[in-house]
């Protein structure tokens, strides 16, 4: 039989003999994007930094063009919803034109201000995104003015927009006030018990210069207690094993090579991969989006994993590896 039949055979083994994605997965799911250009990048590390007191899988986004922040979107937008609550936090240059607030990628060029409608992205999708989530969400922005010239009519944001039905609250802060609102968030999101975003963004709008849309009108819980419900110990006799026959050595076998190990993971389900990334994510190795697609994030949290445990790092897991990260979940 080919090695590759016999890793495939025992991948379909591993797999029928733990629990299912829904067995594993009890905690709720908060997702995060974080979209920067041309902003110190320690602001969206510190912004990062904070997510990960709430086990948020975060998506971040740098100096990206037109095409590529709406591409993003779209895949934040499926992962909206099948999470718990979802947060954008935007550090870009914004605009404002007729009460619409915009958001302005890299390479946007506004000759006029019908231009926004092509080359900007209105503030709002984001928070009809963030509205996808099971308990909702909300939109954090550090709005700083561009620094080309505006056409006539259109203006530096200054003010967060009115709230809308079926839209999340967002929360405006002047770029120049990003330390005292990263601050205050790292402290809000910091508590060790129960973390509610309803209670959050009041407290995050008493920055200098903040506005807020409207408070949140439900609670949207990002951290809650562990309620752990303790089974009866039932006693009974422990019978003593029989000795263990004698087992014959066999030779070990041949290590498969990195071209086996990428058709073996090829084979995956999402399903799969998605248990993979929470458990990497568990130990410290992934922070991204658990989304079931093996991209460059989940590859360097493969490596991470392996130079830990001080074996090859190939970027791609052996069936032994896959089996002890699947047993964790």
């Amino acid at each position: 039989m080919k090695p590759i039949t016999i890793l495939l055979r025992a991948l379909v083994l591993i797999a029928l003999g733990l629990p299912s994605l829904a067995q594993a997965q009890d905690d709720l799911r908060i997702i995060a994007l974080l979209v920067t250009a041309g902003a110190a990048p320690e602001r969206a590390d510190q912004m990062a930094e904070s997510l990960t007191r709430i086990d948020a899988e975060t998506l971040r986004v740098t100096d990206p063009s037109n095409a590529a922040l709406r591409a993003q979107m779209r895949r934040f937008a499926k992962e909206a919803e099948q999470s718990d609550a979802a947060i954008v936090f935007i550090d870009m240059p914004m605009v404002s034109f007729e009460d619409r607030s915009f958001v302005l990628p890299t390479g946007a060029g506004l000759g006029r201000p019908t231009d926004l409608f092509t080359q900007a992205v209105p503030l709002r999708a984001f928070s009809r995104i963030t509205a996808l989530s099971e308990r909702g969400g909300a939109v954090i922005v550090l709005g700083a003015p561009p620094s080309s010239p505006l056409p006539e009519g259109v203006a530096p944001t200054s003010t967060a927009q009115a709230a809308q039905p079926g839209l999340s609250e967002i929360l405006f802060v002047p770029a120049n006030q990003a330390d005292p609102l990263l601050r205050a968030f790292d402290t809000q999101i910091g508590n060790p018990v129960r973390v509610d975003l309803a209670k959050v963004l009041p407290a995050l709008a008493r920055t200098p210069g903040a506005t807020l849309s409207a408070p949140p009108p439900r609670p949207i819980v990002l951290k809650a207690p562990i309620q752990v419900n303790p089974q009866p110990k039932s006693v009974s006799a422990v019978a003593t094993p029989a000795p263990a026959p004698a087992q014959t050595a066999t030779p070990a076998a041949a290590a498969p090579s990195v071209e086996e190990l990428e058709i073996l993971e090829k084979s995956l389900s999402p399903a799969i991969i998605r248990r993979l990334q929470r458990v990497l994510r568990k130990l410290g190795h992934y922070p991204g989006l658990i989304d079931g697609i093996a991209g460059k994030q989940t590859r360097s949290a493969i490596t991470a994993f392996q130079a830990e445990r001080s074996e090859k790092e190939t970027g791609f897991l052996t069936p032994g590896q896959l089996s002890d990260l699947l047993a964790r979940t």
